[in-house]
C-alpha cells in the first residue's frame, strides 16, 4: 500500500471533545458525535509481546508456511498511520471502508460504517438462520470481491465487518501488513480466518452452510489462493487429525478449526 497523504489537522473543538471522550472510555475503540455525524475514534495501540510474535515466527518457519507469520503492526503512532493508509487506498479504490476523517500520533479518526455485522448476526442466527446466512453470504462475496481485485483485507474474520443500507462493509485494518507472504498466501489467510469465524453460526438443524459458502467463495479464488489452502492442509495434516480427535470435548477454538478446515477440504476436492 502507499502513504497516505497528508490530512489536514482536526478542528480544535473535535480535538478537544476526543480528550474529554478518552479520559472516561472503557476501551480503546469509542464513539464521538460532533457536527451531526457518528465519529469512531481509536487510539494507539501497544505493540505486540515480542515473545508471542517470535513463537508464531518460529512456527511459520519451522512448518515453511509463511501464512501463519504474524501480521506486521508497530503499535503506536505508526500503527495508526499504516491503518489509515491502508483505509484511504481501499476506499480510493471503491470498497466500503470507513473514510478517514483525521489520523494523529494519539487518534485514528473515521467516519460512521454503520453497525458492527457480527452483532446483527447474533441477534438473528437463532430467531432467523436464514436472514443470518444471507448477511454472511453478503460478506463472503465482498471479501471475493476484493480479491478479485488483487487486495486482500488481513483480519477479514466477521467481527471485522459492518453493515449499512442493507450492505456488508469492511472494518479494522490493524492486521494488514502481512510482510514475507505472496498476494495469494495473503488472500488464502483471509479465507481461512472468514471460514473459522463462521463456524459458530453453523449450528441450525438441516445441512451445513459453512461447505456451500466456502464451495462459492474458492469458486472465484486462484489457482494460486487453492494451491496455497492445500499446502496448509497437508502441512498441518497431523495437527487437524489431533484436532478432529479431540474435538467433541474441546473447546470453540478446536471445533471452530475442525469445522473450517472440513469446509475448506470438502471445496478443494
Amino acid at each position: 500500500m502507499n502513504q497516505m497523504p497528508a490530512l489536514p489537522a482536526l478542528e480544535a473543538g473535535l480535538a478537544e471533545l476526543i480528550r474529554s471522550l478518552q479520559r472516561t472510555a472503557p476501551n480503546r475503540v469509542f464513539l464521538a458525535s460532533y457536527g451531526g455525524q457518528r465519529l469512531w475514534i481509536k487510539t494507539v495501540a501497544r505493540p505486540r509481546l515480542r515473545s508471542s510474535v517470535l513463537m508464531q515466527q518460529i512456527i511459520a518457519v519451522c512448518s515453511g508456511l509463511p501464512m501463519l507469520q504474524p501480521a506486521h503492526n508497530p503499535g503506536g503512532a505508526a500503527g495508526l498511520a499504516a491503518e489509515a493508509a491502508a483505509m484511504s487506498e481501499l476506499r480510493a479504490a471503491g470498497f466500503p471502508v470507513p473514510p478517514v476523517v483525521g489520523c494523529t500520533d494519539d487518534w485514528l479518526v473515521l467516519g460512521d460504517a454503520g453497525d458492527a455485522l457480527e452483532t446483527q448476526l447474533n441477534a438473528l442466527r437463532h430467531s432467523d438462520p436464514d436472514a443470518c446466512w444471507r448477511q454472511i453470504t453478503a460478506a463472503g462475496a465482498l471479501l471475493s470481491r476484493l480479491h478479485a481485485a488483487g487486495l486482500w483485507h488481513g483480519g477479514a474474520q466477521i467481527r471485522n465487518f459492518s453493515w449499512q443500507d442493507g450492505a456488508p462493509g469492511l472494518l479494522d485494518f490493524e492486521d494488514h501488513d502481512l510482510p514475507g507472504m505472496t498476494l495469494a498466501e495473503r488472500q488464502a489467510r483471509d479465507l481461512l480466518l472468514f471460514l473459522y469465524s463462521l463456524a459458530r453460526y453453523d449450528t441450525a438443524a438441516g445441512p451445513p452452510r459453512l461447505p456451500v459458502l466456502a464451495a462459492s467463495m474458492l469458486g472465484s479464488a486462484s489457482t494460486e489462493v487453492h494451491d496455497a489452502l492445500r499446502k496448509l492442509r497437508r502441512r498441518m495434516a497431523w495437527l487437524l487429525a489431533l484436532a478432529r480427535l479431540i474435538a467433541p470435548k474441546a473447546g470453540r477454538d478446536v471445533r471452530q478449526a475442525v469445522a473450517a478446515d472440513a469446509a475448506l477440504g470438502a471445496a478443494l476436492r
